[in-house]
């Protein structure tokens, strides 16, 4: 039995041998159209890379409270169809762009990280805004339209109204208190009573309105502030023009050509090999 073993280990080992011998010598037969289809496979793959329009990626950094994640996926999927479907007519009119640079761009993408300010106990997000575009100076007007274009957004409008109406009533009413406390001041350094009939308060210790009035001013002083930045959407890190492209790389172009042009050499080496096969069986039949 162990005999019986060792002579079908060595038939499997010489056939193993002959299929090699048989795949080098169908190479060293072809060799010439193996190199053939690797050059012009090659040259077709460097002509595509030289050809084919270059898509070049750049990103742009918001950031923003009052957009949230789920709706600049919206606005984002609305861009990405527009894209798809070759609609630069409308996609022009959005981005506040030129058609001819709504047709070079070729994606647009936002991703939004959540991060909270222990500041001011809110939740802002940072959008970062990927853009391919076949045409790298059209960047800066693009730029200028997405971020007109999510400010435009109806929510945000709103969101945006909103805030300016608080801070406003909010620096008003502050200001009131501060004009009430200035009033006492004045009436506290020339020997008057600290009190009277209109809606002044009447504090217990002098001393205290310094530090109120100290407090209030800080506080107005936020406010305006906070109005000044009530905007949207504020632009951290804009668009940067690169000059290598994304796509297509050379390398990926020259070895997909190279490859292409040895699998079409291969078929035509089966094609051959099967030729040849068919004609061995038919002498085969004809002469039993």
């Amino acid at each position: 039995m162990a005999e019986a073993q060792n002579q079908l280990n060595n038939s499997d080992e010489i056939d193993l041998l002959e299929l090699l011998a048989k795949i080098v010598i169908t190479i060293k037969s072809n060799i010439l159209s193996i190199i053939i289809a690797f050059v012009i496979g090659s040259i077709l793959g460097l002509g595509y890379y030289q050809f084919v329009p270059k898509v070049y990626e750049s990103k742009m950094i918001l950031l923003s409270d009052i957009l949230t994640s789920s709706y600049s996926e919206r606005i984002t999927e609305s861009l990405n169809n527009l894209i798809k479907e070759g609609n630069k007519e409308v996609l022009s009119n959005r981005l506040g762009i030129e058609e001819k640079e709504a047709s070079s761009i070729t994606k647009i993408e936002i991703e939004s990280v959540k991060q909270e300010n222990k500041e001011t106990e809110s939740e802002s997000a940072t959008f970062i805004i990927t853009v391919g575009t076949k045409d790298k100076t059209i960047l800066p007007n693009l730029q200028e339209g997405l971020i007109n274009h999510l400010r435009n957004n109806e929510y945000v409008k709103i969101r945006v109204r909103q805030r300016q109406d608080f801070y406003k009533a909010m620096i008003e009413k502050v200001g009131i208190e501060i004009n009430s406390l200035d009033s006492l001041k004045r009436r506290l350094f020339s020997g008057q009573p600290i009190y009277s009939k209109s809606s002044e308060m009447m504090l217990v210790d002098p001393t205290n309105i310094y530090s109120k009035i100290i407090d209030l001013n800080k506080e107005q002083i936020g406010y305006k502030n906070s109005l000044e930045l009530v905007n949207s959407i504020q632009l951290v890190e804009g668009f940067t023009v690169y000059n290598k492209p994304v796509s297509p790389k050379l390398s990926i172009s020259l070895v997909a050509g190279a490859s292409f042009g040895l699998f079409m050499v291969a078929l035509l080496i089966g094609f051959k090999s099967l030729r040849k096969i068919v004609r061995l069986s038919e002498e085969k039949l004809a002469n039993p």
